[in-house]
């Protein structure tokens, strides 16, 4: 999946749109759409499809993710919290698409989940508490800090902070599919209009 397709591009950013937008659900309300959440983190697990759309099931199960898209491209006033996780995000991604050996601990570590997850056939606490600990042991210990803000009552649930962790690898997984389809920084700058349009046609 190299060849450049802009909607390939925006599905795969509407996918981090919606695993940050679940993070800063859970941060500030304690809770986030469970089937919001499901769908990023069976994405993790799909290591093998056909097709960008396929990775999340299908389109329609992003519609939270491009609505929040739209809403940081097309605002005069963007959430500053979207704002800021979107572009750790895209820094992460970068530093972890040129780093082959945490690419492969990841890849060994998420086939482990994935097995787990086919045997269990559902997602529960132990299959994202294992999510969790790929984020908490490979991404998170580069320099470039995801910094989660929101109240303390619900940050400081361990529940919580699992959830936010296996998220937070699902936006990475985002990311890394978006690059891969052909997503480039540059077209925040010179074809947002055609990413707002193509986000508002999926939710169409």
């Amino acid at each position: 999946m190299t060849q450049y397709n802009f909607s390939d591009s925006v599905i795969a950013l509407a996918g981090i749109c919606q695993a940050i937008r679940c993070v800063k659900d859970i941060s500030k309300d304690g809770q986030a759409d469970q089937v919001d959440m499901e769908i990023m983190f069976e994405s993790i697990l799909q290591t093998e499809s056909d097709n960008t759309e396929s990775i999340y099931n299908n389109h329609k199960y992003l519609a939270t993710g491009f609505n929040t898209l739209i809403e940081l491209l097309s605002g005069p006033r963007t959430d500053a919290d979207l704002s800021r996780y979107l572009v750790s995000i895209l820094s992460l991604q970068k530093r972890f698409s040129g780093d082959s050996n945490m690419q492969q601990v990841v890849s060994s570590r998420v086939a482990q989940a994935k097995r787990l997850h086919e045997y269990q056939e559902k997602i529960d606490h132990d299959l994202i508490e294992q999510l969790a600990h790929i984020y908490k042991d490979t991404i998170s210990t580069y320099p470039t800090k995801i910094q989660v803000t929101g109240n303390s009552q619900y940050l400081q649930q361990s529940a919580n902070q699992s959830k936010i962790r296996a998220l937070l690898l699902s936006a990475i997984r985002s990311a890394v599919l978006w690059n891969q389809v052909g997503g480039k920084k540059r077209h925040f700058l010179f074809s947002k209009a055609k990413i707002i349009d193509t986000a508002k046609a999926f939710l169409a």
